[in-house]
């Protein structure tokens, strides 16, 4: 049973993070009383075609996904709120919609970062070596596989996050990523410990928001149940102290006027996946 005025959240995952890993997720926010579902992970979720030389991608193609799922949602529940919650890349490919007209009512950023690699400290040349072979990679075999750092992606794409890492070229507008230019409320989740997404990495892209619009949250170690370990993929599987802030912080920057929200399935959200 949803709550008046409850939010739908649109789940964009990581890269390599194939849709079925939200599961966990999808059924915490439905326990909130609000609707969820998660975007398919093209190319490593089962029943999409992998990458290859004749079929590949970028940054483009995800913006136009979470576009034509966050219309259609909007079509069928006209004044239902719609957040995406951005898992590390999904998290930037929120920010890519939203600088490219894209109209949503809130954001979590959960692990979601610029990645350039001086902001990495001791492996900042770790990460610019992976990003630097990129281009030879893909080149060779026609997309990056399986076996490398969140594989397989299509070279497209990897090669715009490559360029992400070593020069801070947003992928998608591509360019510098422009200071202060969305006003829409946004939740910075962080992860205590997370190599992949670092504090100063997760302001980079922050920064993109009006300060006034961003809370910061970090998931501590100490307030994981017990028995689990979180990290930049696992809090995932362990998100109720997450969720419970964001809820809260939901309630202080969400929509003035309550809609109705759509029903939820019976596997708890509004579509496992889209």
């Amino acid at each position: 049973m949803t709550n008046a005025g409850a939010p739908h959240v649109v789940i964009a995952p990581a890269m390599g993070v194939p849709s079925r890993f939200y599961r966990a997720l999808e059924k915490e926010i439905a326990s909130l009383g609000w609707s969820a579902c998660t975007l398919a992970a093209r190319g490593i979720d089962r029943d999409t075609e992998p990458p290859s030389r004749d079929n590949d991608w970028g940054y483009q193609e995800l913006v136009a996904s979470l576009d034509k799922h966050v219309h259609r949602f909007r079509d069928a529940h006209p004044g239902v709120p719609v957040l995406v919650l951005g898992h590390s890349l999904g998290g930037q490919v929120a920010i890519s919609y939203l600088l490219s007209g894209g109209d949503l009512d809130g954001v979590v950023l959960a692990g979601a970062s610029v990645p350039y690699y001086p902001y990495y400290g001791a492996r900042a040349w770790g990460i610019w070596a992976l990003a630097a072979s990129v281009p030879l990679v893909t080149a060779v075999r026609g997309h990056w596989p399986s076996k490398g750092f969140a594989g397989p992606q299509p070279r497209t794409l990897m090669r715009q996050w490559a360029r992400l890492v070593r020069r801070r070229r947003f992928p998608h507008p591509e360019g510098a990523l422009p200071r202060h230019a969305l006003d829409v409320p946004a939740f910075v989740l962080q992860v205590e410990g997370d190599t992949l997404s670092v504090p100063r990495a997760c302001r980079a892209l922050a920064r993109v928001f009006e300060p006034q619009a961003v809370t910061d949250w970090t998931y501590e170690r100490s307030a994981a149940p017990d028995d689990v370990t979180i990290d930049h993929i696992a809090w995932a599987k362990a998100p109720g102290p997450a969720l419970a802030q964001v809820r809260d912080w939901w309630e202080r920057a969400g929509a003035a006027e309550p809609q109705s929200s759509p029903g939820i399935g019976a596997d708890g959200s509004y579509g496992t996946r889209v």
